[in-house]
């Protein structure tokens, strides 16, 4: 079977799937329609950037349907840990291939492909890219990768701007508010180079964290879609504006968006 003739289908199942998490606890429902929220709009991203690169439509369907299920394991991490953060309950990626596995959700594609779509949802959220995969893998992967890093972006500008006193710690991994900016936090991102999820101290970190992600893209697309979406302005203007770490660093970054956002 094709993967555009199963779409449809795994897309009826996603919200079968999801709907039996939620809760009668506002914080539970709010959290796990957060996530298939953001799923949806991961969709809409790998699409954007996928149509960019001239896809077939088949390679259209596979990379929405990588997204599709990329977060699939959330759901049951927060069921069972009632948190989000992957050091402080079980990996969730592992847990969605673990899902999709289990649950037989991949049946009737062809095998190979289902293979490639299972391995993609266990590796996107590894620090770095994989070797042991074939090139056609990591496309997927990289497609992946930056339109997960697209809306995460979305979720967290729109909530450092709204929060105001109502704190959502499973957006903030449970970090102290506070201004510091970890000497290893502001060197990688000085340097160039993706911060450590082990270098965290402070909320500010984690913040600078997310701006650090534009290291991490591969298409212009992605880039575009940064400047276009003020994404690093947002995350600037929820930091501490007396820092001149975070100034340095706010302009190490966006001098790194606008050489790549018109590359061909």
């Amino acid at each position: 079977m094709e993967v555009q003739t199963k779409l449809l289908k795994l897309k009826d199942w996603f919200e079968g799937y999801t709907s039996g998490f939620y809760s009668n606890e506002p914080m539970v429902q709010q959290n796990i329609i957060l996530k298939a929220e953001h799923t949806r709009r991961v969709c809409e991203a790998i699409l954007m950037i996928g149509v960019s690169l001239e896809l077939s439509s088949e390679d259209l369907s596979i990379a929405e349907t990588c997204a599709l299920l990329h977060d699939i394991g959330r759901f049951e991490q927060y069921k069972r840990y009632r948190t989000f953060s992957d050091h402080k309950s079980k990996d969730h990626a592992v847990l969605g291939a673990d899902v999709i596995q289990n649950l037989h959700v991949l049946d009737g594609i062809e095998p190979e492909t289902a293979e490639m779509i299972i391995w993609t949802v266990r590796h996107h959220n590894r620090a770095a890219l994989p070797e042991n995969q074939t090139s056609r893998g990591l496309l997927f992967l990289k497609l992946l990768r930056d339109a997960d890093k697209v809306d995460i972006w979305r979720v967290v500008t729109e909530y450092y701007h709204r929060s105001g006193n109502q704190r959502n710690r499973s957006i903030e991994l449970d970090l102290p508010d506070t201004p510091q900016v970890s000497d290893a936090v502001y060197d990688a991102l000085m340097n160039r180079t993706l911060v450590q999820m082990s270098d965290l101290k402070t909320l500010t970190d984690f913040k600078l964290l997310q701006m650090g992600w534009v290291y991490d893209l591969n298409f212009p697309m992605t880039f575009r879609i940064v400047r276009e979406k003020r994404f690093l302005e947002s995350i600037r203007d929820a930091l501490p504006i007396s820092s001149s770490r975070v100034r340095e660093i706010y302009k190490r970054v966006q001098a790194h968006v606008c050489e790549n956002a018109f590359q061909k």
